[in-house]
């Protein structure tokens, strides 16, 4: 028997209704998959409750249930997700492309289209938490690849600053920062931004 790849007992689990009116259903099934349900908002009754109970909750998943999302929900699902990132899983009975392209640049893991089978909930939940998890790796890898580049252009710099006004050659410049930063313990990055610093303050005199 193959074990899932996430654990769903103790899964805190947010659920917004937004008059579908199947959260007795969807409630029995997260109590039979040992999911937690922390509480259900009525999108209806309380359209603007949803980023307040994010805030206060802390849902580890949000499951939406909806006939479509409207433009103020994936609104309040985007500025919500863009403070404090998290699997959503979105049921709609029906999207349109122009919505399906929102709810993903929203940041909502998975949607599911044209109704809620109950015996598909805890796969459906995995795997909204698998592609979250992608989602985040993916983000993480992109901002290292950021920081380093942006780090080699400080190098570059710095680097170019010291051939010019200690006549070094490119070698011999990298190796000055490398000695440089091994002797203060720090990153080459660090020194040499400060280098760089120490520089554009000697050009403004």
């Amino acid at each position: 028997m193959n074990t899932p790849l996430f654990a769903l007992p103790g899964l805190r689990v947010l659920l917004a209704d937004a008059g579908q009116r199947r959260s007795p259903v969807i409630r029995l099934e997260l109590i039979r998959l040992r999911c937690q349900l922390v509480d259900v908002i009525d999108l209806v009754a309380q359209p603007e409750a949803l980023p307040a109970a994010l805030e206060r909750l802390a849902p580890e998943l949000l499951l939406v249930d909806c006939e479509q999302p409207t433009p103020d929900l994936l609104a309040q699902l985007g500025e919500s997700l863009q403070r404090q990132p998290r699997p959503v899983l979105l049921f709609a009975q029906q999207m349109a492309p122009e919505q399906m392209r929102a709810a993903l640049t929203a940041g909502i893991s998975t949607l599911q289209l044209a109704g809620l089978p109950p015996q598909r909930l805890g796969a459906l939940l995995q795997l909204a938490l698998a592609r979250f998890e992608h989602d985040q790796t993916l983000q993480r890898d992109l901002r290292q690849t950021q920081t380093q580049l942006a780090e080699r252009k400080l190098v570059e710099r710095a680097r170019g600053i010291l051939m010019r006004e200690q006549g070094l050659d490119e070698e011999a410049a990298f190796q000055r920062l490398r000695q440089l930063a091994m002797d203060g313990g720090q990153t080459l990055a660090s020194v040499a931004m400060r280098l760089i610093d120490a520089d554009q303050l000697l050009r403004t005199r």
